[in-house]
């Protein structure tokens, strides 16, 4: 993310998706946000040349998928289903920061 955007990623990562806020070790606290749910953390660091990755990305599995897909758009964040993975129901999203990020969940 770029700098200063830890309450942008604090109402995507930890309002929208649910994850909780890790508190950050007291030498890494300066910038940057870590959030945990389900044993996953995503660190949300800030990078002065930041630029976002429009295809890497990290793929989390949810419940309630369609409910999620409906407030990620009420929000204003983009949602693109993908019916391409057998067995998987999946959309894919942007952060704040336009990070690309998938969303999975088993089919029936």
């Amino acid at each position: 993310m770029p700098a200063g955007g830890e309450d942008r990623a604090r109402s995507f990562f930890a309002s929208i998706l649910e994850m909780a806020e890790l508190e950050k070790p007291d030498s890494l606290a300066a910038s940057g946000c870590w959030f945990e749910s389900a044993g996953v953390q995503i660190h949300v660091g800030a990078d002065p040349d930041f630029v976002p990755a429009g295809k890497a990305h990290p793929a989390l599995r949810v419940t309630g998928l369609d409910d999620l897909a409906a407030l990620l758009a009420a929000k204003g964040y983009p949602v693109d289903w993908d019916d391409r993975l057998p067995g998987i129901r999946r959309c894919f999203t942007r952060d704040p920061f336009g990070n690309r990020i998938e969303l999975m969940e088993a089919a029936g």
